[in-house]
């Protein structure tokens, strides 16, 4: 049980007692600009006005966002972001309670202000409003349907799409009579003109249970909660018009208790909408103190006010952020102590942000144009409100009293899915609930279908504590009952993401034979997706992980590679060189291929085509790696000689040759017409043949010819005193055929 100070039950007291005999905001200003004078839209729109500068935004909205334009607003229309507004309600049709006929409707049906939101795509209601005399209007039918006759005509006159009913003030005994009439006006409007709709709004706090939700649905389309009368004008206390959680230790009527209310009471969670200020109230104060007593009324300031500063008084200095109630306060004296309680950027955040997670239809602003030269609400409301909305990879979140008690009867579902995450952990820093009547339910997925985690649901003061989960992706459900409540619990989260992808790859050979093809390995990191391209040539995939590449001829190609994965894009691209060769042919021919002993020695003939190297295996042991090699037998058998020709970028070619080494045959017959001698030599070589000796060549090793002779003739004197010792090849050709010696210098 809660203890309180006699001086905050009276603070209490006095605030309820306030709060219940409150004039809105709607009702003060109406009657304060119509004191004015000029009461119609054409004079407030006939003013200048600077325009601001924005962007359209290319983000659809999810939630609804219901604007009031007081027609004093006037020209402000001009800086609205019509594609963040889904809704536009002029301000308003003043009903006479006697008769149901307007004693205004301020310019409806001509305003500039409608012709631009019509012209925007946005829908377009007439506010209807009704503060006093409920009793009267109620107590005549004809009135009743004279008001309905004219706003069907107003409404379908101006292509526009329904009303907002605005009745403040409502007595409990009309309840009944206030329902039955929002049926009767749905059902005739929705029938003149199909696809209208028809609101009503919904007080901050419902003193004396007006609203039945099991007469008005579902004739009614949406119900816009006045989350702005909290603390008001003639408030003995300063405090927040538009406090999200509890504000002091006593009176707790706020935002986050009000939508739990009306969800209890029966209103649809697709129809609730919540309205929100667009000013704050100003008060003179007892002194400095957070929460103060107030000395007198306190006089609206709107956005703009507060954020233009031209008194210098809502500086950084004198901000203060109230952290139950997430408000902004600015305390100071200017002769006298004053407060300034407002909702600023910070605080709208923290608002939306609780539209999304209640999961109700969206939010209602009182008033437009009174942020007018500020674009940064209608931001909040692109990042909060759209398609464009994201959860973010780390935060906080409480139980829906804030950073205090939670209220009785909740029953929220909500869920935290950063995008590309892949995994959440969650710190519960507090944890106290009802035991066994009130529980925290987690579901390790996107929703209730999802499995609960380990110890789910929880109650008590045992709460999750540390939980990580197996996907991007935690949901949870909170309910309370209808009695005792608990401080809840406050929680901290991060997440793991999935990182931004990194395009790499490397590449094969590149010297490569005609028709082969370059193999590209992905080494990308982060991929989900890929796609490759070529300045030219082919490619055997250009959405496979790992392709091949076809490049037509010789010369330089620019390879790119795109990876993809949620987070977003990367490329890279490489120039490579290619060299393509064509495929090497073996050819070749031996002297002879029927050799006899003693000087069995073989020529060989190398003209293989697109060959760069050779590899010679003589099939008795030996090889050579010349060109056009010779060799010697030195026993006798058959021999397979294979010749292997190469380049770098092709496969091999082979050739075989038999050769047979004897004692008998045609080269026999030769070797016994040739005598040489002596053999080693020192200078001279003598060369002798029964048949005429056309030439003589002798070769190094390397076949090359150091020593060419034509002789003409039987017998030949060779002078090799100028080559160098080593062994060599005598070449002999004679009229009958060619012979070969192998012959040492010494």
């Amino acid at each position: 049980m809660k203890q309180f100070t006699i001086f905050f039950m009276l603070i209490y007291f006095n605030a309820v007692f306030s709060q219940k005999n409150e004039i809105s905001i709607h009702q003060l200003q109406l009657s304060e600009y119509n004191e004015k004078g000029n009461s119609y839209s054409e004079y407030y729109e006939s003013m200048p006005i600077e325009k601001s500068n924005f962007l359209k935004s290319n983000c659809n909205l999810e939630k609804i966002v219901y604007g009031w334009h007081p027609y004093w607003v006037g020209s402000a229309y001009q800086n609205y972001q019509w594609d963040l507004l889904s809704h536009f309600s002029f301000f308003s049709y003043e009903v006479n309670a006697v008769d149901g006929e307007p004693n205004s409707t301020h310019g409806w049906s001509t305003s500039l202000a409608v012709d631009s939101a019509l012209s925007n795509g946005v829908k377009v209601t007439l506010c209807v409003t009704l503060f006093s005399n409920h009793g009267v209007f109620f107590g005549s039918s004809s009135s009743q349907q004279t008001l309905i006759n004219n706003l069907i005509n107003l409404v379908s006159s101006r292509g526009a799409h329904g009303v907002n009913i605005d009745f403040e003030g409502l007595p409990s005994s009309q309840a009944t009579n206030f329902a039955n009439f929002m049926v009767n006006l749905s059902s005739q409007m929705h029938a003149a003109i199909p696809g209208s709709e028809v609101s009503t709004v919904l007080y901050a706090v419902d003193w004396n249970d007006v609203f039945d939700f099991s007469i008005m649905e579902p004739f009614v389309d949406h119900y816009i909660i006045m989350g702005y009368a909290y603390y008001y004008s003639g408030s003995s206390v300063a405090g927040p018009t538009d406090p999200l959680y509890h504000f002091g230790s006593t009176y707790n009527y706020t935002l986050s208790r009000s939508i739990t209310y009306y969800l209890d009471k029966g209103c649809p969670k697709n129809k609730l909408v919540l309205g929100l200020p667009n000013y704050g109230y100003e008060w003179s104060t007892l002194d400095l103190s957070v929460p103060s007593s107030t000395l007198g009324s306190g006089v609206a300031r709107t956005y703009s006010y507060v954020k233009n500063n031209i008194s210098g008084n809502y500086s950084s200095m004198n901000h203060f952020w109230e952290d139950n109630s997430f408000t902004d306060i600015f305390m100071f004296n200017n002769g006298e102590n004053r407060q300034c309680i407002i909702s600023l950027d910070s605080a709208w955040i923290k608002r939306l942000n609780h539209v999304r997670q209640t999961g109700i239809a969206g939010i209602a602003i009182w008033a437009l144009g009174y942020d007018n030269g500020y674009n940064e609400l209608w931001d909040i409301i692109e990042n909060y409100l759209t398609d464009c909305y994201s959860d973010p990879c780390s935060g906080v979140f409480y139980d829906f009293g804030g950073p205090k008690n939670y209220y009785n009867d909740e029953d929220y579902i909500w869920t935290i899915a950063p995008p590309n995450a892949t995994s959440i952990d969650v710190d519960f820093i507090e944890f106290d609930i009802e035991e066994n009547y009130d529980y925290l339910y987690v579901y390790d997925g996107l929703d209730e279908n999802s499995p609960q985690i380990l110890g789910s649901p929880f109650t008590g003061t045992i709460g999750p504590g540390f939980i990580t989960s197996s996907s991007g992706a935690l949901t949870f459900r909170f309910t309370s009952d209808g009695a005792t409540v608990k401080s809840g619990f406050f929680a901290s989260y991060t997440c793991s993401q999935q990182a931004a992808p990194i395009a790499s790859f490397s590449h094969g050979e590149l010297n490569i034979c005609l028709g082969d093809s370059i193999q590209l390995t992905n080494t990308s990191t982060g991929g989900s997706s890929y796609l490759w391209s070529t300045s030219s040539g082919g490619l055997s995939s250009s959405t496979d992980e790992n392709t091949y590449f076809f490049p037509l001829t010789s010369g330089n190609y620019s390879i790119t590679l795109e990876v993809f994965n949620n987070i977003g894009v990367d490329q890279i691209s490489q120039n490579l060189l290619v060299n393509i060769d064509q495929p090497p042919l073996a050819i070749a021919s031996a002297s002879d291929v029927n050799l006899s002993l003693p000087s069995a020695i073989v020529y060989f003939s190398n003209i293989s085509i697109n060959a760069t190297d050779y590899f010679w295996d003589f099939g008795d042991g030996n090889y050579s790696l010349d060109q056009d090699p010779w060799h010697e037998y030195t026993q006798n058998g058959t021999y397979d000689v294979l010749l292997i020709a190469m380049n770098d970028g092709c496969d091999n070619d082979t050739l075989s040759i038999q050769i047979n080494v004897g004692t008998q045959g045609v080269i026999n017959l030769l070797d016994q017409k040739i005598y040489l001698y002596p053999n080693p030599f020192k200078s001279n070589i003598y060369v002798e043949s029964y048949e005429l000796i056309k030439e003589l060549i002798i070769y190094d090793f390397n076949r090359r010819v150091v020593l060419r002779e034509n002789v003409d003739d039987f017998k030949m004197k060779i002078n090799a005193s100028q080559i160098s010792n080593g062994s060599y090849l005598l070449e002999i050709r004679l009229s009958t055929g060619v012979l070969y010696r192998k012959v040492i210098k010494v």
